[in-house]
């Protein structure tokens, strides 16, 4: 390490200089990182739905009165009808559709607390095509019409990815949770293998999956919604009978001017994804402009500098030293540098998210991006010098002599 730490402190500009890029770079890719894996993660979650199957009817507005659950059953009844509707339900909460949300604070024995969206209907289980890891779907005499003022007592069905942060790998069926406030209580009886929740502003930092199951109905609501699952082969053929059937089954209840929202899941996946996959793609080029132009930087700046010792790489030749020694000195010398630039590009990562915390409200940087970033860059170091190292070990003793 002498020789190397003395030809540093004689020629100290190049040396600064990667250091300097490597600590911006690492900064900037610490955080970059860790906003496209925030972007990407929800793209990548099983939602646990029929994706193809599936068609959701939304926004059906009553006209005066709310909606009773008669009337709600009547048009689920109608939808039902259909030919090439396997299942029909009629639900608060439609997956993809964010014009009535409902949330649930569930807080467990050992005093975790979560939130979580809702999908409240019947059927719901077969309707969305969700599969059952564990426990049971509800039974018949479980479904009631539900009035948000009371306290509610109800089993729930949970996903597995809210039963891991509630309770911490024990068994949860049985289990009882209450809400935030302390009023009621729910009882898990299931818990389905995936369900993405609706709410698209909640899916960051591991959220995406927060979702439970209610057995029953709302009352005294003003919006109805349905979710019909199809043959796939005539989703199609299903979707353009929808605005006829509710025409005819609620002729004069609907508010006019508000049209009723038909569409099959994977368009409104695809819309209301859209945002989250542009973010991604930006991030991504980011990444990757970020990770070439330091490529580009370290491997001119380590080369120039290279270039400038020929006279002192021809003299270490003829005095003995090898090829893989000349080799070695240069690669030890750009991990120096690019773990120093790593040292003061983490601190600066750290200190740009903290203020992305306290200014946009960012989450806090996981601990396994810095390393992760460090790690990327240090292989990018390697690479750039990699062909200027294997140039100047290839120089003959006497050539390298001759160069000023």
């Amino acid at each position: 390490m002498l020789p190397l730490l003395a030809a540093l402190r004689r020629a100290p500009l190049m040396p600064n200089l990667i250091v300097l890029q490597v600590a911006v770079a690492c900064a900037i890719l610490c955080n970059t990182l860790f906003l496209l894996g925030q972007q990407a993660g929800p793209l990548l979650v099983d939602d646990g739905l029929a994706r193809d199957q599936l068609v959701i009817v939304d926004q059906l507005v009553s006209r005066g009165a709310p909606w009773t659950p008669e009337r709600i059953r009547a048009g689920r009844d109608a939808l039902a009808a259909i030919p090439g509707v396997r299942n029909a339900s009629a639900v608060t909460g439609a997956p993809m559709r964010q014009t009535l949300t409902m949330t649930y604070e569930l807080k467990a024995a050992n005093g975790t607390l979560l939130v979580a969206s809702g999908y409240m209907g019947e059927g719901l289980l077969d309707t969305f095509g969700l599969r059952l890891s564990r426990g049971r779907d509800f039974l018949a005499t479980e479904y009631r019409d539900i009035d948000m003022q009371d306290d509610l007592h109800l089993p729930i069905i949970i996903t597995e990815a809210l039963a891991r942060a509630l309770f911490d790998g024990a068994d949860p069926i049985g289990a009882m949770l209450r809400p935030g406030d302390g009023a009621g209580s729910y009882t898990v009886v299931g818990v389905v293998e995936h369900l993405m929740r609706y709410q698209l502003s909640e899916l960051d930092d591991g959220k995406a999956e927060y979702a439970v199951l209610l057995p029953g109905q709302l009352t005294g609501m003003p919006l109805a919604s349905y979710v019909l699952r199809t043959d796939p082969q005539r989703r199609d053929a299903v979707r353009t009978q929808i605005p006829d059937i509710l025409e005819r089954t609620f002729a004069g209840q609907l508010v006019p001017g508000i049209k009723p929202v038909v569409a099959d899941y994977e368009q409104l996946r695809s819309e209301g994804l859209r945002t989250r996959r542009a973010a991604v793609w930006l991030l991504a080029t980011v990444n990757t402009v970020i990770a070439a132009i330091t490529l580009v930087g370290i491997a001119s700046l380590s080369g120039y500098w290279i270039q400038q010792r020929t006279r002192q790489i021809g003299i270490r030749r003829a005095l003995g030293a090898t090829r893989h020694q000349i080799l070695r000195h240069f690669l030890l010398e750009n991990l120096l540098l690019v773990g120093a630039g790593l040292l003061l590009g983490l601190l600066l990562a750290v200190a740009i998210n903290q203020w992305l915390m306290r200014h946009y409200e960012l989450a806090r940087l996981p601990l396994y991006y810095p390393p992760l970033a460090a790690g990327a860059l240090l292989l990018l170091g390697q690479l750039a010098v990699a062909a200027p190292a294997r140039r100047a070990a290839r120089l003959a003793p006497a050539s390298a002599t001759r160069s000023v």
